[in-house]
């Protein structure tokens, strides 16, 4: 039976974007390739198993050691201890286990398309590591057309090791009812707050709003934003900051928006947009990098760095708390009815059956029945 490593560190890391990919594409594709052992590595196995599980599922746990450690020595060990075919890691791979072994996700290549917003340190460590990652790898995973662009221009990495394993969205859960609302319309803002995401732009707009007209609700935990805009988000009247929310209640919001607002800079795919849209709520956003790829022609877009960005994006706030924006609700759900994470799941089983081809069975006895004897060919395996 093949055995597939899953570096799953993220899971019990901060929410982001790559901790939801993970959880949807690994848990789903496990329930698909049952004739594999998908063997997943975390900082908390018992914490990891509650978010992806199945019988052919077993968790490990890494080490806590420094991440050098753990990229020369550990996972060298692990791949050999716990006879890994092959092994899954994000954008940084282990650089003593054979390239043909490994697959790397690399979400986006933003450090290196858009420097500006992350640390000195961070940037150049993803521009090497990350750059020798998808070199080596066997097989290197993105989520959008914009990413998988990107890596195969700057890092020269042949297209035909490139494939595309998208973000999707859930069927919405029941929605609690909205709270902190005062029968006012609001606009919602939903994603990690730092520089890229753009707040300070939505702060700008929405102090262009008529007074009282509408509240904005910010919700997502402080990560790297400039201290500054974080207060004046709360010196603003009427803008309200909820650091964390369950998925029932985040739910209700994205249900009861006036709009969604997503002005983000730059995005390797924009999940919040695909959720907004599944509950039939409008969204505005920003037209660079990846973002109309998850919104498509169901989203209204503006260029962020456009001279009259914060007028342009005002008029987009205003129409829709006035409910004069131009939306089709059943379309928007459609579209991400289009989007679902069963797709995506699918195709990663495809490849894994690919690169890691199921293992001949072992020689049936003389007395076993003839089907036994048998070899089932695997797509992809020759």
């Amino acid at each position: 039976m093949p055995r597939i490593g899953i570096d799953a560190h993220v899971v019990t890391g901060k929410p982001q974007g790559s901790r939801t990919w993970l959880i949807n594409i690994v848990g789903r594709a496990a329930a698909r390739h049952p004739e594999a052992t998908y063997v997943v590595y975390s900082g908390d196995p018992e914490v990891c198993a509650r978010t992806i599980s199945g019988p052919n599922i077993e968790h490990r746990r890494l080490p806590r050691v420094p991440a050098a450690v753990r990229l020369l020595a550990v996972w060298p060990w692990l791949v050999l201890r716990d006879r890994l075919d092959t092994l899954l890691t994000n954008y940084i791979a282990p650089p003593l286990v054979p390239g043909h072994r490994q697959v790397v996700v690399v979400h986006d290549i933003l450090f290196e398309t858009h420097p500006e917003f992350f640390p000195w340190r961070m940037r150049w460590r993803n521009r090497i590591l990350t750059r020798l990652s998808a070199q080596r790898a066997r097989l290197v995973l993105t989520i959008s057309d914009y990413s998988r662009d990107r890596i195969a221009e700057i890092y020269r990495v042949p297209p035909a090791r490139i494939a595309q394993i998208r973000c999707g969205t859930e069927p919405p859960p029941d929605a609690g009812t909205p709270p902190l609302a005062d029968g006012r319309p609001y606009l919602l803002m939903v994603g990690r707050l730092e520089p890229r995401k753009n707040l300070g732009l939505v702060l700008d707009a929405f102090a262009r709003l008529p007074a009282g007209a509408a509240r904005l609700i910010v919700v997502g935990k402080g990560d790297g934003e400039r201290p500054g805009t974080l207060d004046r988000l709360a010196r603003t009247p009427d803008a309200i900051h909820v650091a964390a929310i369950d998925d029932r209640g985040l739910s209700g919001l994205y249900a009861g928006a006036a709009a969604l607002v997503f002005p983000s800079r730059g995005e390797g795919w924009g999940i919040p947009v695909l959720d907004s849209l599944a509950r039939g709520t409008p969204v505005i956003a920003s037209n660079r990098t990846a973002i109309p790829e998850a919104g498509g022609p169901a989203a209204h877009y503006f260029d962020p760095e456009a001279p009259d960005r914060v007028e342009r994006l005002a008029a987009l706030m205003r129409a829709a708390i006035d409910g004069t924006l131009p939306f089709d609700a059943a379309a928007a759900r459609a579209h991400a009815a289009r989007h679902d994470w069963d797709g995506p799941a699918a195709a990663f089983v495809a490849l894994m059956r690919r690169i890691v081809p199921a293992r001949d069975p072992a020689p049936a006895r003389e007395d076993a029945p003839s089907r036994a004897n048998v070899r089932t060919q695997v797509p992809g395996s020759g």
